[in-house]
C-alpha cells in the first residue's frame, strides 16, 4: 500500500468537510453570544466532557481489541489454510504424476476462486457456493486416490490428514470472516464521540482556542471512527487481508 493510500482520498474530502461544518457552527454560535450563557459553567462542563472522554476511550479501546483480534486471526486462517494446500502440493509429489495431477488441479482452480471471486463476496457478507464446491473437489482428489502399495498407503493417510486440516481453517475463516461489529456498540460509540463534540460548543473558549479545539476534535474523532469502520470488514477497505497467498500457489508451485 503507498504511503498515500493509507487513508485514501475519500475519506480525506469527508473528514475536512466535516471539520468546515464543525467550525462553522461553533463560529456562528460564537457570533450569536452563545458562549456567554455558559461562562460560569466552564468546571461544570469541563468536567463533564472528561467523564464522556474516558467513557468514549475506554469503550473504542474494548472495540478496537475486538475488532483488531478478529482481524488477525482472520489473516492468520488464511495463512495456514494457505499453507496446508502448499502441504498438499508438496508432499503429493511421491505420488505417480497421473494420480497427482488431480490434486494440483483442483488446488490451483480453487485457489484462483478464491482468490478471483470468494474476496468480493465475503466482503459483500454472500454466500460463497461457487468456492465450496471448489474446495470439495480438493477433497475428493484426495479421498479418490487408491493406494497401491504400504508406502502409497501411508503417503495417502498423510494427505488425508492435511486436507482435513485446510478443511478447519477453511470453515474458521469463513467464520471468522463473518462476523461484524454489534451495530448497537458502533451506535454508542459514535453516539458517545458526537456527545464530545456537542459540548465543546458549550464551553466558554476564547476564540482561535475555540475554533482550533473544534477543528481538531472533529478531526480525531471522524478518524477514529474510519479506523473502527475500516477494520471491521477484512475484505475491503483500506486495511484489508489480501489474497496473496492463494494467488501464489496458482502460480509458483507446482
Amino acid at each position: 500500500m503507498k504511503s498515500g493510500d493509507v487513508i485514501p482520498g475519500r475519506a480525506r474530502l469527508r473528514g475536512a468537510k466535516m471539520i468546515a461544518v464543525a467550525t462553522v457552527i461553533y463560529l456562528l454560535l460564537r457570533l450569536v453570544g452563545f458562549h456567554k450563557l455558559f461562562e460560569n459553567d466552564t468546571e461544570g462542563i469541563g468536567a463533564l466532557l472528561q467523564i464522556i472522554g474516558t467513557l468514549y476511550s475506554v469503550v473504542y479501546a474494548f472495540a478496537i481489541y475486538v475488532i483488531w483480534g478478529q482481524f488477525t486471526s482472520v489473516e492468520n486462517e488464511i495463512l495456514q489454510e494457505a499453507g496446508t494446500l502448499k502441504d498438499l502440493l508438496v508432499f503429493s509429489q511421491g505420488l505417480k504424476e497421473t494420480a497427482r495431477e488431480a490434486i494440483v488441479r483442483a488446488v490451483k482452480t480453487y485457489s484462483r476462486g478464491v482468490a478471483e471471486t470468494e474476496w468480493k463476496s465475503l466482503a459483500a457478507g454472500e454466500e460463497v457456493d461457487k468456492t465450496d464446491k471448489l474446495f470439495l473437489a480438493v477433497i475428493s482428489s484426495v479421498t479418490d486416490l487408491k493406494p497401491e502399495d504400504d508406502t502409497e498407503g501411508v503417503l495417502y493417510k498423510q494427505l488425508l490428514t492435511i486436507a482435513n486440516q485446510a478443511s478447519a481453517h477453511r470453515d474458521g475463516r469463513i467464520s471468522l470472516s463473518r462476523k461484524r461489529m454489534p451495530r448497537t456498540l458502533l451506535a454508542f460509540v459514535t453516539l458517545t464521540a458526537s456527545m464530545i463534540l456537542f459540548l465543546l460548543f458549550f464551553f466558554p473558549f476564547n476564540l482561535a482556542l475555540g475554533l482550533v479545539s473544534v477543528a481538531v476534535t472533529t478531526m480525531l474523532l471522524y478518524f477514529a471512527d474510519f479506523v473502527l469502520t475500516d477494520l471491521d470488514n477484512p475484505f475491503e477497505g483500506t486495511w484489508n487481508v489480501g489474497s496473496e497467498p492463494f494467488a501464489k500457489l496458482v502460480t509458483k508451485f507446482r
